[in-house]
């Protein structure tokens, strides 16, 4: 009875659809023991290299895209010029892994001006600073040596989200992350 129970389980799992090659179990929402809050690490601790998985748990669940963050310390010119305005401890960019037809942020830009992923204290946004583009807005909860930790929300900008069956407008995709640094 055991074995039939596996049998059909297995089953199930493997005709369920696959949406995306990366998958959600590689960016599970346990954090390791070792992990601190974002507070506790000064966030130059967070510069460098890391594979960013999000999982999407609405309005699809299980979706996950992955690709490569870059963050990187400001320089003191910039740091300076930023007084009176955001507050950047560190910037970067974001290069998706891989082309599908999820919506993703415009987060390439490498220009330290007008950067594509800008960390503020426990905040990440990936995107452009404008009100009417896509941007993903990342809040960092744990941090680890090995990476961080949180739960991340879209912002489209001016579009709608709708349900093609229904006409029901869908919730703004959201859902859980980790970055977990590359090695070197």
């Amino acid at each position: 009875m055991r074995r039939l129970a596996r049998l059909a389980v297995l089953a199930i799992a493997g005709c369920h659809p696959h949406p995306s090659s990366t998958s959600p179990q590689m960016c599970g929402p346990v954090v390791p023991e070792t992990a601190q809050h974002p507070l506790a690490i000064p966030a130059e601790k967070l510069a460098g290299d890391y594979h960013l998985v999000e999982v999407r748990t609405q309005p699809a669940p299980s979706v996950s895209m992955s690709g490569v963050l870059h963050l990187s310390p400001v320089d003191s010119a910039s740091r300076a010029a930023a007084v009176g305005g955001a507050v950047r401890d560190l910037i970067g960019w974001y290069d998706p892994g891989e082309r599908d037809s999820l919506r993703r942020p415009d987060a390439t830009s490498r220009d330290p001006e007008h950067p594509g992923a800008v960390l503020a204290g426990s905040h990440l946004r990936l995107g452009p600073a404008s009100l009417d583009a896509y941007v993903e807005h990342l809040t960092i909860t744990a941090v680890a040596g090995e990476g961080f930790w949180g739960w991340w929300k879209a912002e489209p900008g001016f579009e709608l989200t709708v349900d093609q069956t229904t006409g029901r407008r869908l919730p703004d995709p959201a859902g859980y992350f980790c970055a977990l640094r590359a090695q070197p």
